[in-house]
């Protein structure tokens, strides 16, 4: 069992990135009572990142990183905006998806 509030994801865009919609039910476990995502700010403050999501972020900080001329000292910024772009797209995905079942 987790120490932590767990997600059932509903129209969160981020739900296969995050743990605590990821992750494996173990017995007894709180879930949150509403869908922590905010989508007028498409953000949420209780996002958890999963292996799937870290594999992805490395590998596209990566990409920045090589793209920017393989510059030290700035691991931390590429990290920060590979996540932002991987969330940015999970979100222009589930927007343009609701858009097409309308």
């Amino acid at each position: 069992m987790y120490d932590i509030a767990l997600c059932k994801g509903g129209e969160c865009p981020f739900k296969e990135y995050c743990f605590r919609h990821t992750a494996e039910v173990l017995g007894r476990q709180d879930f949150f009572g509403t869908i922590p995502y905010h989508f007028p700010s498409r953000s949420c403050a209780y996002f958890y990142e999963n292996k799937a999501f870290k594999q992805q972020r490395q590998s596209k900080a990566y990409q920045i990183w090589q793209a920017q001329g393989c510059p030290d000292g700035q691991d931390e910024q590429h990290w920060l905006e590979a996540k932002e772009m991987l969330l940015c797209e999970a979100a222009r995905q589930q927007s343009n998806a609701s858009s097409d079942v309308d």
